[in-house]
């Protein structure tokens, strides 16, 4: 299948000759093994250690299926019908979903069972690289001509955000949005001052209107965590606690008090971080910060030797989804971010968040030996 050009993203063909898949591999094992190491830790070898186990083995069933087996065009074909059945499942998740934690989250069918906003996620990264794989060929974009891909990412958000889930719904959005700076859009100065003075009245409207009073006292304690410090503010003190604690070499393996001594809430999936930063220091957080670097540079590296917009915005949707979770979760343990519960990819427990981390590293595979293919026929 040929896709249609677009001088937006200019292959850059000398890049697509390093072949990416076998980093790739790399740091799937390397930080999965990471994730296990840290999991057994916090969760002293419970049954969620376990059962995280099965879901990294079914992750990487996803990780060769999505890299090998499926080809680029399906998705490329499929993706806006993937995104409608998305939004209908979401909407369905509204009405009769599992409710957990407070939150509507969940929907199963049979022994089938998952969070139809994990996929969200990757829906919204091939929605917006298909859109803009049919755009005529020019060198700018207008915000009237953006505005349906532009539209259906906000709504999206306001599926997701209506369960509540904010967290999920904001990485949805930053994924989306991630993938529009990649793209020329003019813009004029007034169009510019009147969308800054539109968000300002929609974050105003959210407060009073949208926002729940538990997420209003997030941001509260967000801003000045002593406010309800054995309430609200109770996770971010204990996470700052486990954090500091840690020092530059951590306390050691199954050594961390605030983690052993269960002080630290949510330690097996939001505050997964807390734990790794008590016990492995600041060096060790360090690490994960390179691996996760590595791992956005690889995939800018494939998008740069994309042979067209639909391949390279699917590379940075892949990207932004990974890096845009490890930023918030790091962000919201350390304080400088409301507590909105993003799982760490790869450390934190969870079946749907892993299986997409492995999918989305999977498809980068594909778009590298796409590359790979497209420079090896260029030559010949």
């Amino acid at each position: 299948m040929s896709y249609n050009k677009t001088d937006l993203f200019q292959p850059q063909l000398k890049n697509a000759g390093t072949h990416h898949t076998w980093m790739l591999f790399g740091l799937l094992v390397v930080m999965s093994c990471m994730g296990l190491y840290n999991l057994y830790s916090a969760t002293a070898a419970s049954s969620a250690f376990y059962g995280q186990v099965k879901n990294l083995c079914l992750g990487v069933a996803f990780f060769l299926f999505f890299g090998w087996i499926l080809p680029l065009r399906l998705i490329h074909s499929y993706a806006y019908a993937l995104l409608i059945a998305v939004m209908v499942a979401l909407v369905v998740v509204l009405v009769m979903g599992r409710i957990a934690g407070g939150a509507q989250r969940w929907l199963h069918i049979g022994p089938i069972g998952g969070q139809p906003s994990e996929l969200a996620k990757m829906a919204v990264a091939f929605a917006v690289a298909k859109f803009f794989t049919h755009s005529r060929t020019r060198d700018h974009y207008t915000l009237r001509e953006i505005a349906p891909i532009f539209f259906t990412i906000i709504l999206v958000f306001i599926l997701i955000f209506k369960q509540p889930d904010f967290g999920t719904a904001g990485v949805a959005l930053g994924i989306g949005f991630c993938q529009l700076a990649f793209v020329r859009i003019k813009i004029g100065m007034r169009m510019a001052f009147s969308m800054l003075l539109s968000i300002l009245l929609l974050a105003c409207s959210g407060w009073f209107v949208l926002l729940r009073p538990y997420q209003k006292l997030r941001i509260l304690n967000f801003l000045d965590p002593s406010l309800d410090p054995m309430g609200s503010g109770y996770n971010s003190i204990q996470s700052l606690i486990a954090i500091g604690s840690g020092g530059l070499w951590g306390k050691g393996f199954q050594q961390g008090t605030q983690t052993q001594l269960q002080f630290l809430p949510a330690r097996q999936t939001d505050f997964i971080f807390s734990v790794f930063a008590e016990e492995q220091g600041f060096w060790g957080c360090i690490l994960v910060f390179v691996l996760f670097t590595i791992f956005a540079y690889i995939a800018l590296e494939i998008s740069r030797g994309c042979r067209d917009g639909f391949h390279a915005l699917l590379a940075i949707g892949m990207a932004s989804l990974m890096y845009v979770e490890f930023a918030i979760n790091v962000a919201m343990v350390i304080g400088i971010f409301p507590v909105v519960g993003v799982p760490l990819p790869f450390f934190s427990h969870g079946g749907s968040a892993l299986l997409t981390a492995c999918s989305a590293i999977g498809i980068l595979v594909a778009l590298d030996r796409d590359n790979v293919k497209a420079l090896n026929r260029r030559k010949s």
